[in-house]
């Protein structure tokens, strides 16, 4: 019998630590927003810091989203090419692509890069503002730190991801089209008539909103764990902590956002 109470209590305190931690995520976003959209002092402040944001997570990543975007397509193309020609449907190598890059693994990897890039650094900074004490100091002097440190990181990351999309499913259609056109000796217009006759407008507005949510959330999650360091051997924990809780959220938010749309 103490064993089975025991068992309940452990679940019970998990439970309540998932749900703090829900209401901590939602509040962060809902009242960063609110102090920036309702108070005009230093907005001039908080938008360089989103622009700063935006070029650490956008622009220094593009090396590395150039190299996976370019090699998702021509492999995906590679695979899919091999067996597509051997049952004469090649046209169905648009709808490959779309499944693969436009509606999946292009947000999804985006996601995972930036998030390997940025989500941990943010989690890290928030964590060594807070041990040392930066953050209080802050808020001493006045500063909102909702609307400085909260909002510019969640509205970075969002616009960033989104562009990061784009530009990844742009330069894998490019690599895609590359293999094609090699292996297959397919054209120019015929392998875009592939393409473009299977993406809808259902699938553009899907991926979009897969990488703007993804981006709140992994800004989000990487700023609450960060706010969660006290010492300095903390900052470590809290950033492996935010890793391994946006890998899960992204991962339930894509099955969510994938059968509400196509389902």
């Amino acid at each position: 019998m103490r064993r089975v109470l025991a068992w309940f209590s452990r679940q019970w305190i998990g439970l309540k630590r998932f749900f703090r931690f829900l209401g901590g995520i939602f509040a962060l976003i809902v009242y960063s927003f609110r102090n920036y959209l309702f108070d005009k002092k230093g907005r001039d402040q908080v938008n360089a810091v989103i622009v700063m944001q935006t070029y650490f997570t956008g622009v220094m990543a593009i090396k590395i989203i150039s190299v996976v975007a370019l090699a998702l397509g021509a492999i995906t193309i590679l695979q899919g090419f091999t067996q597509l020609s051997r049952v004469g449907a090649l046209d169905f190598v648009g709808k490959l692509l779309n499944i693969v890059i436009v509606r999946e693994l292009g947000p999804v990897l985006t996601a995972f890069i930036v998030l390997s890039r940025s989500g941990t650094a943010i989690a890290a900074e928030i964590g060594t503002m807070m041990v040392n004490d930066e953050v209080n100091a802050l808020e001493m002097q006045g500063i909102d730190t909702l609307k400085f440190i909260v909002f510019p990181r969640i509205v970075g990351m969002v616009v960033s991801l989104v562009l990061l999309n784009i530009y990844f499913s742009t330069l894998a259609l490019v690599g895609g089209f590359v293999v094609a056109n090699v292996v297959g000796g397919i054209s120019y217009e015929l392998f875009f008539e592939y393409v473009f006759n299977s993406i809808t407008l259902m699938d553009i507005l899907a991926s979009f909103l897969k990488c703007a949510l993804f981006g709140m959330f992994i800004a989000v999650v990487s700023v609450f764990h960060g706010f969660q360091a006290f010492v300095s051997t903390q900052i470590p924990q809290v950033t492996t902590a935010a890793v391994m809780s946006s890998i899960t959220m992204l991962f339930v938010l894509d099955a969510i956002l994938t059968v509400i749309f196509y389902i």
